[in-house]
């Protein structure tokens, strides 16, 4: 191994320093030791994947599911079938028959509030069940495998635990009643999908990515809840921002230019899909004091023209995350700088939300019970 490189200071002089001499190579010196470059001569995965989380996340926008449809989604290294009846019901269910196997994704149709599979006719209720055969037959006892879903806030919740277990928290409704024309938006990516609400947590990249100045961080823990307030400058107006992470799969973001009388309602869902795959999903809410005040009909003319433009506007700030999450790792150990303690939060926090390790997740605990330790 290489010797360390040394270099040489001079010493500054303080108030009990002799004083300077005329000689330059009397000066004092301090050694400062540059620590040697690590080395590797293996090859290997650098990139090591997490396990799949416990908790709620967005498979679909609602508006993507109509009456009548029937959709594959992936999620957390499957296939889910997301269905709606005539009335408008929504079902989450693992894909496949109970009979014998028929992938009910592909050609599997709607009847009214039943989902019939396109092997042999069976239909299967609301519930489950199966409720009718083909002609001449009686209908197995049998039942489709349903998934703990909840459709609310523009989206399709799936709960996911890596016991089995049904659901131990929830996610509020959000009331966005009084906004008009939302625009939604998502985006396949690679890496960690916690990348969303750890991105929350990072005040030194809203400054060096996004541009933010005069940034301050505080937050606050309550169980599943990871709540965090942001204050700052973006192009010299104040800007305010409250992000409430519900586990790692859902974020409520209340962002305010308050000067100019502009809020932002975004949620935001982060969805994995395989391993190192994930989606990203959001939508976004403008509303604008001055035009709150005009009548109804100038109102909604109003938010056509400007939400679109907000729309493009919060992607090109959001966007240049992108490329980083893409390609980043997650070191066990990183090297933090001054003011960064936010990070060992973060991963303390959501330490809680991946299973114990166990067969061919044990490389992922390690990183995760590592980095939540520090």
């Amino acid at each position: 191994m290489p010797e360390p490189t040394t270099h040489f200071m001079r010493e500054p002089l303080g108030v009990n320093s002799a004083p300077p001499v005329a000689d330059e190579r009397h000066a004092r010196v301090v050694e400062v030791r540059t620590p040697p470059r690590p080395m590797r001569s293996t090859t290997g995965e650098t990139r090591p994947p997490h396990p799949y989380a416990n908790g709620w996340f967005a498979v679909c926008f609602s508006h993507e599911v109509k009456p009548g449809a029937v959709r594959i989604v992936p999620f957390a290294g499957q296939e889910l079938v997301i269905y709606r009846t005539q009335s408008g019901l929504a079902r989450a269910i693992d894909p496949y028959c109970p009979h014998l196997g028929a992938h009910l994704g592909h050609g599997g149709k709607v009847d009214g509030e039943n989902l019939v599979c396109p092997f042999h006719g069976l239909s299967f209720g609301p519930d489950g069940g199966c409720v009718r055969a083909c002609t001449g037959q009686t209908p197995p006892n049998a039942a489709l495998t349903g998934r703990y879903m909840k459709e609310m806030n523009g989206a399709i919740m799936v709960w996911r635990h890596s016991e089995d277990r049904p659901p131990d928290w929830d996610i509020p409704e959000m009331d966005l009643s009084d906004r008009l024309n939302p625009r939604y938006g998502s985006h396949e990516l690679e890496g960690y999908f916690d990348s969303m609400v750890e991105n929350s947590m990072d005040l030194t990249h809203f400054g060096w990515v996004h541009g933010f100045t005069e940034t301050a961080l505080s937050h606050e823990v309550d169980g599943h809840k990871l709540i965090v307030t942001i204050t700052a400058r973006w192009k010299g107006q104040r800007f305010h921002s409250r992000l409430t992470n519900f586990g790692l799969g859902f974020t409520r973001g209340e962002n305010a230019l308050p000067d100019l009388g502009v809020q932002v309602v975004t949620l935001a869902f982060a969805t994995p899909v395989a391993p190192m795959k994930w989606t990203f999903r959001w939508s976004d809410n403008p509303s604008v004091a001055r035009f709150d005040r005009w009548p109804a009909p100038l109102r909604k003319l109003a938010y056509q023209v400007l939400n679109p433009l907000a729309h493009r506007w919060l992607i090109s700030v959001v966007g240049g995350d992108f490329p980083i999450w893409d390609a980043r790792t997650r070191l066990p150990h990183p090297k933090l700088m001054a003011g960064e303690r936010s990070f060992t939060a973060f991963r303390r926090w959501s330490a809680q939300f991946y299973p114990p390790t166990s067969g061919d997740d044990a490389d992922a605990g390690h990183v995760l019970r590592m980095s939540a330790g520090r």
